[in-house]
C-alpha cells in the first residue's frame, strides 16, 4: 500500500510578507545618487591631499626663503668684513711687492773691500790695485752651488815700479778658489810705472746674503 505524500509551502507565522513596491526609475534614482555622493568624497578627498601638498609646498618654499635670507645676510656681513680689510690687503701686497724689489735688487749685495782684498793679497810684492771697474752678478738661483755661478766681474788695474811676470801674476789669480776667470787686456809701461789691467771673475761666495731671500 503506498501513500502518496504532497508538499506545501509552509509560511512562518508571524512573519510579513516582503513586497518591493519601488518603481524601477525610483531604484535607479537612489543608486545614481549613491554613487554620486561616493564621487563626492572621492572628489573632496582629491583635493584635501591637494591642498595639503600644496601647503607643504608653500611652506617648503617659506623655510627655504628664510634660509637663503640668512645666508644672504651673513654673505653681506662677510663681504663688509673683507671691505673692511682691504688696507690690510693692500698693505700686505705692497709690502710682499717691496721685499721682493728689495731681494731682486740687493741679493746681490757684497762688500768691495773684502773683494778688493781677495785679489790684493794674492800679487806680488811691490804691485797695487790703482783702479777697478767691477759690478755684482746676478741674484743667486735657489739651490745653486755660489762657487760656480758668476758674482762680480769687470776689470782690476794693477801698478808696479819695477818689471813684473804679469802672466804668472794672472796664473796666481787664476789659482784663487773664489776667481772663476782671469784674463790679461792691458799691460802699459809709461814713465817707470808699469800698468797692468785684468778682466776677473769672481764667484757668488763673495756675497754678503745679508738681502737674500728667506727659505720657506
Amino acid at each position: 500500500m503506498s501513500l502518496l505524500a504532497t508538499r506545501t509551502p509552509v509560511l512562518p507565522l508571524g512573519a510579513l510578507p516582503r513586497v518591493d513596491l519601488l518603481p524601477p526609475s525610483e531604484r535607479r534614482r537612489r543608486d545614481m545618487l549613491a554613487r554620486a555622493r561616493t564621487w563626492v568624497f572621492i572628489g573632496l578627498g582629491v583635493l584635501a591631499v591637494a591642498v595639503l601638498a600644496v601647503g607643504g609646498a608653500v611652506a617648503a618654499n617659506i623655510a627655504a626663503s628664510v634660509r637663503l635670507a640668512a645666508e644672504q645676510t651673513r654673505t653681506q656681513q662677510i663681504l663688509v668684513g673683507i671691505a673692511e680689510l682691504a688696507h690690510v690687503s693692500e698693505a700686505l701686497s705692497t709690502r710682499s711687492a717691496l721685499e721682493g724689489m728689495r731681494v731682486e735688487a740687493m741679493a746681490g749685495d757684497l762688500e768691495w773691500v773684502p773683494v778688493l782684498e781677495l785679489v790684493a793679497v794674492n800679487l806680488p810684492s811691490g804691485v797695487v790695485i790703482s783702479e777697478y771697474a767691477l759690478e755684482a752678478g746676478p741674484v743667486p738661483a735657489p739651490d745653486a752651488d755660489p762657487a760656480t755661478a758668476s758674482g762680480v766681474s769687470g776689470t782690476v788695474t794693477f801698478t808696479s815700479a819695477a818689471p813684473v811676470d804679469f802672466v804668472q801674476a794672472t796664473r796666481d789669480l787664476r789659482a784663487v778658489p773664489a776667481v772663476l776667470s782671469a784674463e790679461p787686456e792691458q799691460l802699459v809701461s809709461a814713465e817707470g810705472v808699469f800698468t797692468y789691467t785684468v778682466r776677473l771673475d769672481i764667484d757668488q761666495s763673495v756675497y754678503t746674503g745679508a738681502f737674500a731671500p728667506e727659505p720657506e
